[in-house]
């Protein structure tokens, strides 16, 4: 019953949202072109003074996509791409410079983001509407972030209103019996601010699979539904210090279908995956020159895989429930040692316990990691010079097995930037990596060794007042990587890759323009196989412009082909274009309304083997925010 109302009240009419458009209305915001990020060194520095390459995505880049899940806002940065088994909600794998899923880092306000035993990052369905805004550091950063960091690093700063207390949200309906609501209140009152936030996505979906490709598998439509709440809270204690608490829930219900031979078209998958996390944290001037941030925090996850109504194994191979426990300390510090001259240094210490339970397996896994870094970045006259050293160690155990492993690995990364001009500045990077396999490669290979990483990178940017241009080629070698092959083992192999991306943005007159092209060679040497789902060119166009009060868009994203898996060498996706429009019109200052047609032409492509994607949807969002 209660699903029934939520659809009455937030399923408003696609048209009915677009007729509010057309009242009268301010202009949009102009697009930031050269923001500060801290990602890239943990230091505050502008995007065209950087020497890694980083991209930003503001909150107004966010609400003027209007894109459905994190992976498919992410979609046409530089260095980004992603595997989908279907729509959103459904598992998603994350690739950043071509590396595997495994070894991208994501953040989530500055705290290390949970994985699972087989290192699937937890928050790929993170809510957009919880996100100020994401920083992604493309390239190895071992030497910052430690493990599993070689793509690179996903920042995501979530929402902290100030000022008066207000309350803020959303409704959006849309195609696929989509509907979703979202309210927020928060601000600031006398030495405290604070943000709370809940809602709740849906849709019908379509049909994941293919039945041509998987005829095993059920034909009918496979929807998701998705909860979530958050709570931040920071308190002014003095001048110097202040302290505060995170606190992250979310459940997502999604509906899927196997595929394999032992199923019936009739059988109904279903798949519910719980996440929360609290952390609490201590900012601390210890003095003029050095800030200090204490991070604990505490993360869950827990899966739970049901078919007919029965939780699983029925039939198959995989284990009925499975669930993890991440607890970390994070101590962070920057020091000004003189204007020219400023330094960090911290400790990472996490603990981790995997468990799984079901008729034809179970387990216990435990992984325990030591990291200390330290890092100095220094400017003299056009020079800037970077240097970070890092050293993890990991422990790995499996209860009532032999199955353990300890890995001690220093990492660097050095950077040196040479200002040409006041607009023109070339940098360049080295560095080293390391990951130690997963929790689950362990077990399955005690003899298996950690991936151990060389980096570089040569940047060229051009920066003038509306418009930031950079150019890079980069390069990576892994030795040791490990790699699931086409026995379903874990083995140690070599792979590498080197291409070169481009990226602009821009603003001129009423048009804000933001464009990536990446052109790369991502390779599994020792087996002479293209990296999988992961295409030598792809890139994006994204133009808005301001007419009539109205900001107008559309957003351009193609892809070349791909080899699908090691699994299946021979089958190879094809490469697709997609295009979707966008607009958007303030009716006064609280109130916006926005409408988004994705996939204009219906592009029938896929991201996995046998797995659709959706097609062509109309989707319209009414937006409260109040000044």
């Amino acid at each position: 019953m209660k699903n029934r109302i939520f659809r009455a009240r937030a399923a408003v009419p696609a048209f009915s949202i677009l007729s509010l458009a057309l009242v009268s209305s301010l202009h949009a915001q102009s697009v930031e072109v050269n923001p500060v990020v801290i990602s890239a060194s943990r230091l505050p520095q502008t995007l065209s003074d950087l020497l890694p390459s980083v991209s930003v995505i503001s909150r107004q880049d966010i609400e003027k996509s209007q894109a459905s899940s994190l992976a498919d806002l992410l979609q046409g940065e530089a260095g980004f791409e992603f595997g989908r088994n279907g729509g959103p909600g459904t598992t998603t794998s994350f690739f950043l410079r071509g590396q595997s899923s495994i070894n991208t880092v994501v953040m989530i306000d500055g705290v290390r983001a949970q994985t699972d035993k087989i290192g699937a990052i937890q928050i790929t369905d993170f809510p957009l509407h919880q996100i100020e805004r994401i920083e992604i550091l493309k390239g190895n950063a071992s030497a910052l972030y430690g493990n599993a960091a070689i793509g690179g690093v996903i920042n995501v700063v979530t929402r902290q209103n100030k000022g008066t207390p207000k309350i803020y949200g959303s409704i959006t309906a849309g195609a696929r019996g989509t509907a979703g609501i979202f309210a927020g209140y928060g601000g600031s009152s006398d030495d405290v601010i604070f943000d709370l936030s809940l809602g709740r996505d849906q849709s019908n979906g379509f049909s994941a699979m293919n039945p041509i490709q998987k005829k095993y598998a059920n034909a009918d439509k496979d929807g998701h539904q998705n909860e979530y709440a958050s709570l931040k809270l920071e308190k002014k204690i003095s001048s110097d210090t202040q302290i505060g608490t995170r606190l992250n829930y979310s459940t997502l219900n999604v509906d899927y279908d196997s595929g394999n031979s032992w199923d019936l078209n009739s059988d109904v998958h279903k798949f519910k995956k719980t996440n929360q996390s609290v952390s609490a944290f201590v900012r601390q001037v210890i003095t003029s020159s050095w800030l200090s941030n204490l991070s604990l925090t505490r993360a869950e996850y827990k899966y739970q895989d049901t078919l007919n109504g029965t939780p699983w194994p029925i039939r198959g191979y995989t284990n009925s429930k499975l669930q993890g426990v991440l607890n970390g300390l994070f101590w962070s510090n920057t020091y000004q040692i003189n204007p020219d001259t400023k330094a960090v240094f911290g400790v990472d210490l996490i603990d981790e316990k995997f468990e799984g339970s079901g008729s034809l397996a179970a387990y216990s896994l435990s992984r325990n990691g030591r990291g200390y870094f330290a890092g100095v970045t220094h400017q003299i006259d056009q020079w800037t010079f970077e240097g970070n050293l890092r050293h993890d160690n990991y422990r790995m155990r499996e209860e009532n097995k032999v199955a353990h492993a300890d890995y001690d690995s220093t990492t660097g990364l050095f950077g040196l930037g040479y200002k040409l001009s006041p607009h023109w500045k070339l940098t360049g990077t080295l560095s080293t990596g390391f990951s130690p396999p997963t929790a689950d490669a362990v077990s399955s290979n005690p003899n298996i060794k950690p991936e151990h990483h060389r980096s570089h990178e040569v940047g060229l940017t051009y920066q003038v007042q509306d418009m930031l241009l950079r150019t890079v080629y980069f390069q990576s070698k892994a030795r040791d990587a490990v790699i699931y092959n086409n026995n379903y083992a874990y083995v140690n192999g070599n792979i590498d890759n080197s291409g070169i991306e481009l990226t602009a943005r821009a603003k001129a007159g009423d048009f804000s323009i933001k464009a990536s092209l990446t052109v790369q060679e991502p390779r599994d040497a020792s087996q002479n196989l293209a990296q999988a789902r992961r295409a030598k060119n792809y890139g994006s166009l994204d133009v808005s412009r301001m007419l009539s009060g109205t900001e107008f868009g559309s957003k351009l994203y193609a892809s070349g082909a791909r080899p699908d898996s090691n699994f299946n060498p021979g089958v190879v996706l094809p490469g697709y274009t997609t295009l979707n429009f966008y607009a958007s019109r303030k009716i006064d200052e609280n109130w916006t309304a926005r409408v988004r047609l994705e996939n204009a032409f219906d592009k029938q492509y896929q991201l996995a083997y046998g797995y659709n994607t959706p097609g062509r949807g109309l989707f319209a969002t009414l937006q409260y925010s109040p000044k």
